[in-house]
């Protein structure tokens, strides 16, 4: 089964944060941040610190509509292990 990740999810994932790296980040509790890698819209000023922090990786668009996640590009063996 694959596991379905937000853009941002996807994202701290592949460069090891952790939900209260990014709340110290974009100035947030670690519940907020969160919901946001979940897919919760943000504020603009947030999703705009976030496309910035991931330099473009992520993008503000993503954020503020609540992009819906995909399947993360990991083959069942990094699955299995993760």
């Amino acid at each position: 089964m694959q596991e379905l990740l937000t853009p941002l999810a996807r994202w701290m994932k592949a460069n090891g944060h952790r939900d209260q790296w990014l709340a110290e980040q974009i100035g947030c509790t670690q519940p907020q941040a969160c919901r946001i890698r979940n897919g919760a819209r943000t504020s603009p000023e947030r999703a705009f610190k976030l496309e910035k922090l991931t330099k473009g990786k992520v993008k503000a668009s993503d954020l503020l509509t609540g992009a819906p996640p995909s399947p993360a590009n990991d083959t069942a063996a990094q699955e299995r292990a993760a």
